[in-house]
């Protein structure tokens, strides 16, 4: 609403009459009369200018006009609270910048009289239409990438870059809003820190998001007081990942086994006591010598999301090791020794090899492939042997045992 200042003023009331002057008289103009008129005050009308808000210092809003001669210009009262002056030949300047612009929009009135010298005229209102021709600058923010969401509720972070309301003595509010019902909330703080988090049971889907920035600057004179930046959220599913062993759960110590991941694009096995050989791969090698579980990391390839998934590997009381049957003492190279494999993974260990009547031909802790089918320094006979594999599981402090025959053959 446009203010306008109006103040009254009672008008002088001037009389213009004839004066009738008596003074000495020529003998011959006696009984004449003679008379003088004095000139008429000056004057001054009620005004009407119009000047832009942005007009700089000392700009000229107006010349007034006035009646008389030598005139005086006097501002007696100043609606604007000190945005303009008067100059000396009766122009309406500005003063004040600052005071221009706080009456932007407005209708104001100063109140001007003239004088002579001798008469002052009356006082006459100014009035002063101050336009506004302000226009706001759009608030800024940095556009947004689109993001990608792996399913769960966890809660995620998106940081806004390059808020701003522009004209320094402006504020800024954000507000966010997604249009699909995928999240269970969405915010953003005033420094630009982004929250959501999807709603339990979500595995797919996307929805735009669209973050406003508005300012306290207004819309008038076609300025613009809001800037809006959307983005796609797209949820991508986790993987469901599985584990399976080409010989089940339960396995003989001794055994190697495979394990394979279904599920994902890209799996990571975790360390882990027994694994052989590559650990980035789908399908991995153990060879588990104590109760081992195996945990394998999936990660798909449209989002990066992840999963994991476990299985445990138990090993028997008894268990199979892996070995030469056949034992040639003929020093050609082969087969001269009875040879475990992977002797390094049972470190407390105890053989002993018997004949089939039972008598023992061997015994050794801690046996290291060393036997070569001799028995105080002669070599025995060719036949069937059998032999007890004693192992110290470490975890259940128990012992392991494994069975089995050994061939020795005789040969040139």
């Amino acid at each position: 609403m446009k203010n306008i200042y109006i103040k009254k003023i009672a008008p002088l009331l001037f009389v213009s009459a004839a004066v009738l002057m008596c003074c000495p008289v020529p003998v011959k103009a006696a009984g004449a009369r003679y008379s003088s008129t004095m000139a008429a005050p000056p004057s001054i009308d009620n005004q009407t200018f119009t000047i832009r808000d942005d007009s700089p210092l000392g700009a000229v809003v107006g010349q007034l006009t006035a009646t008389g001669s030598n005139l005086q210009w006097i501002l007696e009262d100043d609606g604007s609270k000190g945005a303009f002056d008067l100059d000396a030949s009766g122009r309406l300047i500005v003063k004040d910048i600052a005071r221009l612009q706080a009456n932007r929009g407005n209708i104001v009135s100063v109140y001007v009289m003239v004088s002579d010298g001798v008469s002052n005229s009356n006082m006459a209102e100014i009035t002063v239409a101050i336009q506004d021709t302000y226009v706001n600058i759009a608030p800024t923010l940095d556009p947004i990438a689109d993001k990608g969401a792996c399913a769960g509720t966890a809660v995620d972070t998106i940081y806004l870059t390059g808020m701003s309301a522009v004209e320094p003595d402006q504020t800024y509010t954000l507000v966010a809003v997604a249009d699909a019902p995928l999240l269970q909330q969405l915010n953003v703080t005033h420094e630009g820190v982004l929250t959501y988090q999807l709603k339990g049971g979500i595995t797919g889907g996307s929805c735009m998001i669209t973050v406003m920035i508005k300012d306290n600057g207004g819309i008038r004179n076609g300025g613009q007081d809001t800037r809006i930046r959307t983005f796609t959220l797209t949820v991508n599913r986790l993987p469901n990942v599985n584990i399976t062993s080409d010989k089940g759960t339960v396995i003989a110590k001794g055994d190697q086994l495979t394990l394979t991941a279904t599920g994902g694009d890209q799996y990571q096995w975790r360390a882990a006591a027994g694994i052989v050989g590559e650990t980035a791969t789908a399908s991995i090698q153990v060879r588990p010598t104590t109760n081992t579980r195996y945990i394998v990391v999936a990660t798909n390839n449209a989002g990066g999301c992840t999963d994991t998934a476990a299985i445990d590997i138990r090993l028997l009381g008894d268990f199979i090791v892996r070995a030469n049957n056949v034992v040639s003492p003929n020093g050609d190279g082969r087969n001269d020794l009875w040879k475990i494999e992977n002797i390094g993974d049972f470190p407390e260990n105890e053989l002993t090899i018997v004949d089939r009547a039972g008598r023992t031909v061997y015994s050794q802790k801690n046996y290291n492939n060393t036997w070569n089918a001799y028995m105080n320094g002669q070599r025995l006979a060719e036949g069937t042997y059998y032999y007890i594999f004693r192992v110290k599981n470490p975890v259940t402090k128990t012992t392991d045992i494994a069975r089995g025959f050994i061939t020795v053959v005789v040969g040139d």
